[in-house]
């Protein structure tokens, strides 16, 4: 969490600032985690058909030859800020 964020969020009057984080290992299949990747901006937003085709297959390739355990365990790490408004 971008520490700019307390501040913003102390000069617009808020109180009793905390903060916290945890990891939160998911499963995923490899073929719901490509779907995931193929929707992201950075995929099927900004690549044109072909590209996210071939993406989508070397992807498929990675997942089976360095990571073949399916489902897939992806960890997520969520961040939290709690606090009062004064």
């Amino acid at each position: 969490m971008p520490r700019e964020w307390l501040a913003d969020v102390a000069m617009a009057g808020f109180s009793g600032i905390e903060t916290f984080s945890f990891d939160e290992q998911t499963p995923y299949s490899h073929q719901a985690w490509r779907g995931r990747i193929r929707a992201s901006a950075g995929v099927g937003a900004s690549l044109p058909a072909d590209a996210v085709e071939k993406f989508d297959g070397e992807l498929d390739n990675l997942l089976e030859t360095r990571f073949p355990e399916d489902p897939l365990g992806v960890l997520h790490r969520c961040f939290a800020l709690v606090c009062q408004f004064t």
